[in-house]
């Protein structure tokens, strides 16, 4: 009996903890518990997360404001769609930016031996430059 006991009490401990653990993790992963019907500038919004119904039970689209401030929406609001492209016309335009800054061209070296040897017996170590192709010794 005392075996018994012992054994249902460990399996109620283990679904107390299961359950904390569950609760826990969904807090963490299900940040849009319910939308707000608050309406967002568009220029106040610096970036969003899409939220689908698995684990939170709720579609919500997470809006991440340049003063830091969290609002979940309706993903269903015109609204909500129209700042969505807002926010994805910036950032394509700020990764466009930021690629032709990337691929501008730059100064290239190369290092060469020539092969004559200069009056003292040494072979000089020459350096050009594949832009301008101008040659300059070291």
């Amino acid at each position: 009996m005392r075996c018994v006991s012992v054994t249902l009490l460990l399996c109620l401990a283990t679904m107390l903890l299961a359950q904390f653990t569950c609760q826990t993790i969904g807090r963490l992963l299900c940040t849009c518990l319910k939308t707000s019907e608050a309406v967002l500038h568009k220029e106040d919004i610096k970036s969003y997360k899409i939220h689908k119904a698995d684990i939170c039970h709720i579609d919500a689209i997470e809006f991440k404001t340049v003063s830091g401030l969290t609002f979940c929406s309706n993903p269903q609001k015109p609204w909500v769609k129209r700042a969505i492209e807002f926010v994805d016309k910036k950032w394509s335009a700020l990764e466009t930016t930021a690629h032709l800054l990337n691929s501008a061209p730059t100064s290239k070296t190369t290092l060469t031996l020539d092969k004559a040897s200069n009056w003292n017996g040494q072979d000089e170590l020459k350096t050009r430059d594949v832009t301008t192709g101008m040659t300059m010794d070291k």
